[in-house]
């Protein structure tokens, strides 16, 4: 606190006071111990004027405790925490809702059926409830974060228990290695149908005899990148937009007579 501190109040005659002049002296060599007021009168009067005056001197003496912020704000989802044994039995790691702000870092907490609708509960026995991040599937775009390629954006391909495929990468990698980027997964109807790979051969197709049909645009796109890689030369994804069918007439057998 302020050391050697002397300030004074000078109190101006009025009819409250029967023209009594004065002055009130705020006066201390350590105000974390002490400070005295000292009145030049047995009795002042003083005016609203003069009040704010030396409350403005006392503030200075002494500064008011600013309120710190609230740490959470109506409708946070919270967990409670118990401390090295205190707090509410069997509540530990259950989740609520802040329903009201109080002061002194106290809140009134929605933890469901259990204590009641509202249970009061000061912020050193709660903490920010994790976001919980869904799991990552198909079509997902994925950030790897170990490895030699750790950093890198990449797209899943295929999913298996804990374990993916990525069209960036070769084999099966733990799902561990992976942090989920895109907030939803791709959509399905933009990927998937039927899809063949086809080399462009000049500004002619030339289809295998037997094109491999793929039911997704991810794995068409991954096998056209592959082929260009590995064989050399250009090759699109083609995919199957109409469908025109009737049942073939069946044409009996033709019949012959030996001679």
């Amino acid at each position: 606190m302020t050391k050697d501190f002397t300030k004074t109040v000078r109190v101006a005659p009025s009819t409250s006071n029967c023209n009594t002049a004065g002055e009130i002296k705020l006066a201390t060599i350590n105000a974390d111990k002490y400070v005295n007021l000292i009145t030049s009168e047995r009795t002042l009067t003083i005016t609203p004027t003069e009040a704010k005056q030396l409350r403005d001197l006392l503030i200075e003496a002494y500064p008011l405790d600013t309120a710190k912020p609230a740490k959470f704000r109506v409708g946070d989802v919270v967990i409670y925490r118990a401390i090295a044994g205190y707090g509410i039995r069997n509540m530990d790691g259950r989740k609520g809702t802040i329903v009201n702000v109080k002061l002194n870092g106290w809140y009134e907490v929605n933890f469901g059926t259990l204590l009641g609708s509202l249970v009061p509960v000061h912020e050193d026995y709660i903490a920010a409830a994790p976001i919980e991040q869904r799991k990552i599937q198909v079509g997902d775009r994925v950030r790897r974060i170990a490895g030699s390629r750790k950093g890198e954006l990449m797209t899943v391909t295929y999913i298996n228990g804990g374990d993916i495929k990525v069209a960036e990468m070769s084999g099966i990698r733990m799902t561990s290695y992976f942090e989920l980027v895109t907030e939803a997964p791709a959509k399905e109807e933009a990927t998937s149908g039927r899809f063949i790979v086809v080399a462009l051969e000049g500004a002619n197709y030339a289809p295998s005899s037997k094109p491999h049909v793929h039911l997704s645009a991810i794995t068409a796109n991954q096998e056209a990148q592959r082929l260009a890689k590995e064989v050399g030369g250009t090759f699109h994804v083609l995919r199957a937009t109409f469908e025109a069918s009737r049942e073939k007439p069946v044409i009996p057998p033709v019949k012959t007579a030996k001679l």
